[in-house]
């Protein structure tokens, strides 16, 4: 899997078109009868939206077939199916399909039909609430996770993939042979200190390497960053590090990527306290900003106003909150409400949300007991007094 990243975002919400469909399916990395559950799920929604375009949005059922064809054609890779996350989020518009898979468990799926994405589901993914990086520091392999309370996976990329034991075999970093063939237990074996401190500074240069290729990647979409592997890397790793968010917290043992499960319960275990120290001093905070005219939590237009002008530094969202229906004039600064969505009407909500993340802001989907009191759907924190 790749790192879905803001700009990547941010280019998803400023496409439209009609009809802009958002899908939104949970998915299981493993099966025991051919991915079909998840398949059976995406169809049942294919079909729903099918039903929606012809009964609803007045298409016929050839315009309904062209629309969907993409989407009706990943039920018959099943390739496509045994490679999944566990959210699989895809976008039909214009012709065009846009696919992401991403380690955020949803309990049922969800579609939408408008002329601009439908965003919200995937507002987790860029949020450091409870979602971090790993990094196994296996000297065979660096290995790099992307991981939340309910999930796992592996970043794959080619830049940052580096391999302390080929370097030595290969000669690449002269001057030593690591003895006992530098796997993921091995430890510093040599005649005297020199070999010791020798290998050390090794060790450094090449995490030095490592963290020129790694930082522009996790700077992509900033979160937390943990550590794992055998106890003596990890001083050795930070002393290399350039990242700005790396934690404290470590994992400690001779793991490899088999223990990929096992690696994401212990590091949920180091991470979890973390996150949950940052949510109540969130919510903490949130009267301060208050009491100084920098936050807005009783009046939802308001803050959508700002959010949608640039004001707004951190948007919280209820996760239970309802659709907004609605549209912005830009011209004359004013909201237009309907209780139900009409045609060019989005959920303002998500447009909100959306236009936050553009602005270098963050959103978080936050669980109703963590709302800031007297707040309903929205609260945020403003970068200037309005």
């Amino acid at each position: 899997m790749k790192i879905f990243n803001k700009n990547q975002f941010i280019e998803l919400s400023k496409k439209s078109g009609f009809p802009f469909i958002s899908i939104y399916t949970p998915t299981t990395r493993l099966s025991t009868n051919a991915y079909k559950d998840d398949k059976t799920h995406f169809k049942n929604q294919l079909q729903e939206i099918e039903s929606r375009l012809n009964s609803e949005k007045g298409f016929g059922w050839k315009e309904t077939e062209k629309i969907l064809s993409p989407a009706y054609a990943l039920l018959e890779n099943p390739e496509f199916w045994e490679h999944n996350s566990d959210m699989l989020a895809v976008f039909l518009f214009d012709g065009e399909m846009e696919i992401f898979q991403m380690p955020l468990e949803i309990k049922e799926g969800s579609h939408f039909i408008g002329s601009k994405p439908m965003l919200l589901p995937m507002i987790p993914e860029l949020a450091d609430d409870g979602h971090y990086y790993l990094l196994l520091l296996n000297l065979d392999h660096i290995y790099l996770y992307e991981a939340t309370r309910n999930g796992i996976q592996e970043i794959d990329d080619e830049d940052f993939a580096s391999s302390f034991t080929d370097e030595e075999k290969s000669g690449e970093d002269k001057g030593f042979q690591a003895r006992g063939g530098g796997g993921v237990g091995s430890q510093f074996h040599g005649h005297s200190e020199n070999s010791d401190e020798e290998r050390k500074k090794r060790l450094l240069n090449f995490f030095h390497r490592v963290d020129n290729k790694l930082v522009p990647l996790l700077n992509k979409n900033p979160l937390p960053l943990y550590l794992a592997g055998v106890e003596y890397l990890a001083p050795i790793y930070r002393e290399a590090n350039s990242y700005n968010y790396l934690k404290e917290g470590k994992i400690t043992g001779a793991f490899n990527h088999n223990d990929m499960m096992i690696l994401h319960a212990k590091s949920w275990e180091v991470a979890e306290p973390y996150f949950e120290k940052e949510r109540l001093e969130r919510k903490a905070s949130f009267g301060s900003y208050l009491a100084n005219g920098l936050a807005i939590n009783n009046d939802k237009l308001k803050l959508i106003k700002a959010a949608l002008t640039g004001a707004v530094d951190t948007l919280l969202v209820n996760k239970d909150h309802v659709h907004l229906w609605g549209s912005y004039d830009e011209t004359n600064h004013k909201i237009i409400l309907s209780d139900t969505q009409e045609p060019g009407m989005h959920c303002l909500i998500d447009e909100a949300a959306a236009k936050v993340i553009d602005f270098k802001g963050k959103v978080y989907m936050v669980d109703p007991e963590m709302m800031p009191e007297e707040s309903a759907a929205i609260a945020g924190i403003l970068r200037y007094p309005l």
